[in-house]
C-alpha cells in the first residue's frame, strides 16, 4: 500500500542558493523528488496536500550547508495530521544566512503555515501561506520579500501509486530567493519497505548571475530495513546550472524519532548563459525527527 512505510519511518558560480532550495533532509537523499509523497516536513516545503497521506504528529529540526557560497540553512517544523478526517496542519521556519566571497553578506527568513484537506482516500488539496524577510545580497534592488502562497494537489488512483502537482510562490515576489515554479511528480510504493519517486520542476523566475530558466528532472528510491534503517539514493539534472548530480541519504529510526542525513554532489558542470562553466556544488543536511504518540 502506498505510504505504508511507517512514519517512524544551485548551482551557479556566484548565484545565491535560493531560500527554498532546502527541500528537507529526506527529499535531499532522493534527489529532491518527493512532491507526490510529501508527508511530514516535506509537505509544507514541497507539496502541502501531501500532509494528509499519513496520520502522524511530527516535530523536526534540520541543518543544511551548501558549498556554493558557504550557504547555511537552519530549519524547524511541526506537522500534525492526526485529526479524525486527516486534515493536516503544519508550521515551519527557515533561516538562511549567506556570506559569498567578494559580495555583501545577506540573510533570509522564511516562515509558513500549511493546510491540507483530503476529499477522499483518492485526493487531497493543500495550501501554504509564506512570508519572506530578506536583506543584503538576498534582497536585490531593495526587494526585501513579502507574502506569497503555494497551492498543491495529490491524487492517489491506486493504493501503491500517487501523483502530485504544486505551484509555488503564486504571488510573484520578483526575487530569485522565492522563485515561481511548477512542480510535479509520481511516487510508486509497491510495499512497506520501498518507495520510488520521480519529479520535475519548471522555473519561471530569472535565477540571475548567468543561470538558466527551465525544467529540472530528479528521482530516487528509498528502502527501509527491519523498520530501523532507511537507505536513499537518487540524482537528477539542475536546469539552472545545467549540472548533473547524485544524492544519498540514511536514516536511523526508532519508535520515538529518527535521525536523518542527506548529501548531494554535482557530477558534471554545465554552461552558464555567458558561456562560462558553472561551478560544482555539494549540499549536506542532517535532521532530527520526533514522533508524538497519539491515543
Amino acid at each position: 500500500m502506498l505510504f505504508a512505510v511507517p512514519v517512524i519511518a544551485a548551482s551557479i558560480n556566484n548565484r545565491a542558493q535560493a531560500a527554498e532550495d532546502f527541500v528537507s533532509t529526506r527529499a535531499l537523499g532522493l534527489g529532491g523528488a518527493l512532491r507526490a509523497a510529501a508527508i511530514g516536513d516535506a509537505g509544507p516545503l514541497l507539496n502541502p496536500s501531501g500532509m494528509s497521506l499519513v496520520k502522524a504528529y511530527t516535530l523536526e529540526a534540520a541543518y543544511g550547508y551548501s558549498t556554493r557560497r558557504s550557504d547555511q540553512f537552519f530549519h524547524g517544523s511541526i506537522v500534525d495530521t492526526t485529526s479524525a478526517f486527516k486534515i493536516g496542519g503544519g508550521a515551519y521556519y527557515t533561516y538562511h544566512p549567506s556570506a559569498p566571497a567578494g559580495r555583501p553578506e545577506g540573510s533570509g527568513h522564511e516562515a509558513g503555515l500549511a493546510l491540507s484537506v483530503p476529499f477522499s482516500e483518492y485526493a487531497a488539496v493543500g495550501a501554504t501561506g509564506k512570508y519572506f524577510r530578506l536583506r543584503g545580497d538576498q534582497a536585490p534592488d531593495g526587494n526585501s520579500g513579502g507574502m506569497t502562497v503555494d497551492l498543491g494537489i495529490t491524487v492517489r488512483p491506486h493504493a501503491s501509486l500517487a501523483a502530485g502537482f504544486v505551484a509555488t510562490n503564486v504571488r510573484d515576489l520578483h526575487n530569485r530567493e522565492a522563485p515561481r515554479t511548477v512542480g510535479y511528480g509520481v511516487a510508486y510504493n509497491p510495499g512497506a519497505e520501498l518507495l520510488l519517486a520521480v519529479d520535475g520542476r519548471t522555473s519561471f523566475t530569472d535565477p540571475g548571475f548567468g543561470g538558466h530558466k527551465g525544467t529540472s528532472i530528479m528521482g530516487g528510491g528509498e528502502l527501509f530495513l527491519a523498520h530501523a534503517f532507511g537507505l536513499r539514493a537518487g540524482g537528477g539534472y539542475d536546469a539552472i546550472s545545467r549540472n548533473g548530480y547524485l544524492s544519498l541519504g540514511f536514516s536511523a529510526i526508532s519508535e520515538i524519532g529518527a535521525f536523518d542525513v542527506g548529501a548531494r554532489r554535482d557530477l558534471f558542470r554545465g554552461q552558464l548563459t555567458d558561456g562560462s562553466p558553472s561551478k560544482l556544488e555539494t549540499i549536506l543536511a542532517a535532521s532530527l525527527r520526533l514522533f508524538i504518540p497519539q491515543p
